[in-house]
């Protein structure tokens, strides 16, 4: 088995300073990884600021003699900056795969773009930079008290939502006994790696198993085969704002669409983040205001139903890319 160095390589270090975010090796890809900490939203009521709801994500991997890899991006924008971002990126010849929703019952309304590339990793990431400054730096918030729908984490009918006075909400921003939940969080839902901060819960794994070509290269970032869990801003009785994430294949989407749905979990979206990928991927978000494990416990079992044989596609291209 090759060996991975787990440090970020100079190549990878002066990639993510271009981008302002910190550099890791996620899966032996280089990627970086930063909040858009001015974005401050409310879902489903809560306060939600997990890494989840605010990304940018960037890596590059699978580089050839001539210096070009696979280069990925992506990042969370107000609905106002979607043209003026999609337009720099595509005057900087960066092909644009997705624009979309992630969540319902969010304020203010976020979106979220995915690009891709092939190039040399430091002219992708000026290329990203100078298209990032038209996002506003400004700080973006909506109090909770002014957004107060909340849904019952068992019957997610829209007739079914009621309004919370503020004193029931009393969200909690993290106590001393969180950090060991979010312990067994993680451990419920096989985390390969996970952070509580700030009273948020983020979990993170890779579905290993399905190895994509994109744009005729192989792929393992964690852009590509994300499994990502969240919970935050818990309220005294014990329950949170919970999220998940994963990718998923086209004949897997709709039996975890009814594993969600039987146990009451709230889907908000799927769709490609990618395009030019074999074989074809989806990503599906969903929401529930639930005590943390029995959430996990419930995602777990949607889960399930996901394969673990290996799939993998590899073309002629990538055959003799080397």
């Amino acid at each position: 088995m090759e060996k991975v160095d787990p440090n970020p390589s100079k190549l990878c270090q002066e990639f993510a300073r271009i981008l302002g975010s910190t550099p890791s090796v996620v899966n032996g890809v280089c990627t970086a990884t930063r909040s858009r900490t001015n974005l401050h939203p409310v879902v489903l009521g809560r306060p939600a600021e997990s890494f989840m709801f605010v990304p940018q994500a960037f890596s590059f991997e699978n580089m050839n003699k001539s210096g070009k890899a696979l280069c990925l991006g992506e990042t969370v924008l107000l609905q106002e900056e979607v043209n003026p971002f999609m337009s720099k990126l595509r005057k900087h010849g960066i092909i644009v795969t997705a624009t979309h929703n992630h969540w319902l019952f969010d304020k203010p309304r976020l979106m979220y773009m995915h690009f891709e590339s092939v190039e040399e990793p430091l002219t992708f990431a000026r290329k990203v930079r100078d298209a990032m400054r038209v996002l506003t730096t400004k700080q973006i918030k909506v109090e909770s008290s002014s957004y107060k729908v909340e849904a019952d984490a068992s019957e997610f009918s829209s007739h079914e939502m009621e309004s919370k006075d503020d004193h029931d909400m009393q969200v909690q921003m993290g106590g001393p006994s969180d950090s060991s939940l979010c312990d067994q969080f993680s451990r419920i839902l096989k985390g390969e790696m996970h952070t509580f901060e700030d009273g948020i819960c983020l979990v993170m794994r890779s579905r290993h198993n399905i190895q994509p070509v994109v744009l005729g290269r192989q792929g393992r970032s964690f852009l590509l085969i994300p499994q990502m869990f969240t919970f935050e801003s818990m309220s005294a009785d014990g329950r949170a704002l919970c999220a998940g994430e994963t990718v998923i294949l086209q004949e897997e989407l709709n039996p975890f669409i009814s594993k969600l749905r039987k146990q009451g979990i709230f889907v908000t979206a799927f769709h490609n983040h990618w395009l030019f990928e074999h074989p074809r991927l989806m990503y599906i978000h969903w929401l529930a205001i639930d005590h943390p494990l029995d959430f996990a416990r419930k995602t777990r079992k949607a889960l399930c139903v996901l394969t673990n044989r290996p799939v993998r596609f590899r073309t002629r291209t990538a055959k003799r890319r080397k």
